[in-house]
């Protein structure tokens, strides 16, 4: 596995433990669904822009859960 599958593979991981689905992450990081679903599946791997963005959304949303 490379490094960067590592980092998805996490990425998916820590989304799960927390029970936060992909569209909500994709809602709050202003990408799509389908993207999320390509990194996931080794289709395509993740922009830096899409990336960081992704990574800020499941941060910002465990952490609502965690306030809640």
């Amino acid at each position: 596995m490379t490094q960067v599958e590592n980092e998805i593979a996490n990425f998916f991981s820590y989304a799960k433990t927390h029970k936060i689905r992909a569209c909500k992450i994709a809602i709050e990081a202003g990408i799509t669904r389908v993207t999320l679903s390509n990194w996931k599946s080794g289709r395509t791997e993740p922009q830096l822009g899409a990336w960081l963005a992704a990574n800020d959304a499941l941060d910002r949303l465990i952490e609502q859960k965690l306030n809640a």
